[in-house]
């Protein structure tokens, strides 16, 4: 998450003119983010999978966001139901 917001930051100062635009726009970054300490039921799948999700909760949330999920609380959860 630090390298992400880090990465935000940088992009906050920086403006790009689109062709034929009269003025420059700010560039934004979201993102999803996964963590995980693997074992024998992770997947690059399914990290795939919550990284999406985390990318589509921080957009739902706005600009400039980022959201991150931690797949070993997951796997603890289903394992102890």
């Amino acid at each position: 998450m630090t390298f992400a917001r880090a990465l935000g930051q940088m992009l906050k100062f920086l403006k790009i003119r689109p062709p034929g635009a009269a003025e420059d726009i700010p560039l934004t970054l979201s993102g999803g983010i996964t963590t995980c300490i693997p074992d024998e039921h992770t997947s690059a799948e399914s990290m795939l999978m919550r990284a999406d999700e985390a990318l589509y909760a921080a957009k739902s949330q706005g600009r400039n966001r980022f959201f991150s999920f931690e797949m070993q609380m997951d796997t603890i959860e289903q394992r102890q139901i």
